[in-house]
């Protein structure tokens, strides 16, 4: 049963505990971002009868509410994209609908998905790294690439192959100054294990972009970035997925440049300029 139908099919609440569940329904999406602490400000009850409530829904604790409770909105997201199935007899403004909708849903699923602290913390190991590695298969190879093309102009070491012998002979020189990006919707694709793998046995800072699961890249790498679940045969999925990992990774390079614009412009002006010369003398 999900966290959200026990909240709601709980019939044996005690005062405090309805008020604790009836605010969580009320504010999903801010809930999955909140501490015991901040829950317990807001509901104006305790941290502990938090933790108590999380327990008596049969969860270790609060964080663990929390990831069942994501993965219920991410369920719900999933389900409104059902009715979403490309059809044969479709019009062009018929997709046009299906698709805008799809868009809007996962923007916003994903914005709601981000923990600051992960993200924040992704941020300083890239800002401090001497070189970054890119791995990504498929869809997700195009976030790669997007994200190495903006690590590249502002005068960062970033490293994406898109033969991954190539790739892996690169990262055979890695070191606990570098990191490594792993980004698989599924969590599960070999190659990009494969490298994270590597990456951890020479000691190298691993972030994984992924779905919100228990799945193999969630579980390896030393920072987890989620992006909802969404992705159906024959649906909007792929397009949906690649576009919630294109939001994760623009977020890093805006992270990277907030600190200091000035600087990070002169590096894009010049990069920008560069580029203007060799296309001039074309």
């Amino acid at each position: 049963m999900s966290c959200i139908q026990r909240m709601k099919m709980y019939h044996n609440f005690t005062k405090t505990e309805r008020i604790i569940s009836d605010y969580i329904l009320s504010h999903i999406d801010e809930v999955i971002h909140d501490t015991a602490i901040t829950l317990a400000d807001k509901t104006e009850t305790s941290a502990s009868a938090i933790i108590r409530f999380s327990k008596i829904l049969g969860y270790s604790g609060f964080t663990d509410l929390k990831i069942e409770l994501a993965l219920d909105a991410n369920q719900i997201v999933e389900e409104s994209l059902f009715s979403e199935k490309i059809e044969n007899n479709d019009s062009l403004d018929t997709i046009i609908k299906k698709a805008k909708s799809s868009d809007s849903n996962i923007v916003n699923q994903t914005y709601a998905l981000i923990d600051y602290e992960k993200l924040d913390a992704a941020i300083e190991a890239l800002r401090k790294a001497k070189s970054i590695y890119l791995v990504g298969i498929g869809s997700s190879y195009i976030c790669c690439l997007d994200l190495t093309y903006k690590l590249l102009r502002i005068h960062m070491h970033a490293v994406h192959h898109t033969d991954f012998d190539l790739l892996m002979t690169t990262m055979a020189y890695i070191s606990s100054d570098d990191v490594v990006i792993g980004i698989s919707y599924g969590g599960e694709t070999i190659e990009v294990i494969t490298a994270l793998e590597l990456a951890k046995e020479k000691g190298v800072t691993t972030i994984g972009i992924t779905q919100l699961s228990k799945n193999t890249v969630h579980k390896l790498v030393d920072i987890s970035l989620h992006v909802p679940t969404t992705e159906r045969d024959l649906r909007l999925g792929a397009v949906t997925s690649r576009n919630a990992s294109l939001i994760i990774t623009d977020l890093l390079y805006l992270g990277l440049i907030r600190k200091d614009l000035d600087m990070y412009k002169e590096k894009l002006m010049a990069s920008r300029q560069v580029i203007k010369q060799y296309k001039t003398r074309r």
